[in-house]
């Protein structure tokens, strides 16, 4: 359907009348032709209908093509399930379909989507180090004089292979930018993602002083929304992490929340935490 067109559905739908969501804004042959799907209107114009429908931008881009906006989030969960399955010959799959999507369309997120599932390969085997598909990745976000939402997803998801310095160079200009976007309902925490990543990559490197100054600063993320519990729960098991390296160890908590993850059907994050956990008290033996 044309964009007219979903607006003329939707203000049927509201019962209600052209004048009190075109007035001044189109002329009466002209809504016609805009709910028929015959004609278009500017940007500003479109903004101004959407005031008068009582309805987001957000919510419009959903009704409007929910499942392609959903394609990215589709693309990140199958190579994480697949990296953390260790299914090579799949994410090898899911990097050559990338690679086509850009070769087709030329959009740059599907060069960013191989270029992230080669880095994940790499992990997995003995393949060299992928310094290109790193650069694609770096380009691009630092020739970004501003990020938006996209720029952030990408930085988390790409987060393992950045160096530490530069991850501290850009933490707080990223983290400032994701506090603004956890405002917007359509988006979950991303911002505890960001942090629960670079936590990770810490407690991996048994740094104790940069743990804590994360985990202080994961505590405050926490959100209002469904993903709450998750949030506490995985909160509590870096708490306890934290306490390995401390020498203050609760086997007994660490062993609850990775058997809470199984019972939820939650093993991809089970299986994450089991890893990390290996990797924190091989670190402190």
């Amino acid at each position: 359907m044309q964009i007219g067109e979903v607006l003329g559905d939707i203000r049927k739908n509201k019962n209600l009348k052209s004048k009190e969501v075109y007035k001044g804004i189109l002329s009466r042959p002209a809504i016609s032709r805009f709910e028929k799907g015959h004609s278009d209107t500017t940007a500003e114009k479109f903004l101004q209908i959407l005031e008068n429908l009582n309805l987001s931008l957000e919510e419009f881009h959903f009704l409007y093509d929910g499942n392609k906006a959903n394609t990215d989030t589709m693309m990140i969960s199958a190579y994480s399930e697949a990296y953390y399955a260790k299914d090579i010959p799949r994410l090898a799959a899911l990097e050559e379909a990338s690679r086509n999507h850009f070769d087709e369309t030329t959009q740059i997120k599907y060069l960013h989507h191989a270029s992230i599932i080669h880095l994940l390969r790499c992990n997995l085997s003995e393949l060299p180090f992928p310094h290109k598909e790193l650069a694609v990745i770096k380009n691009y976000l630092f020739h970004c004089e501003a990020w938006h939402y996209y720029e952030l997803v990408l930085f988390t998801n790409a987060l393992d292979f950045f160096p530490e310095d530069a991850v501290d160079a850009v933490y707080a200009r990223a983290k400032e930018k994701m506090t603004e976007f956890n405002q917007m309902k359509r988006y979950k925490n991303e911002l505890f993602s960001l942090i629960s990543n670079i936590l990770v990559l810490q407690l991996e490197k048994n740094n104790l002083e940069k743990s804590l100054f994360y985990y202080d600063d994961l505590e405050k993320t926490v959100s209002v929304s469904d993903n709450r519990m998750y949030e506490h729960v995985m909160l509590l098991f870096f708490k306890e992490l934290i306490g390995i390296m401390q020498q203050q160890e609760d086997a007994q908590k660490l062993t609850d929340i990775i058997r809470t993850f199984k019972l939820l059907d939650m093993e991809r994050v089970a299986n994450q935490c089991e890893g990390l956990l290996e990797t924190v008290r091989n670190n402190n033996a």
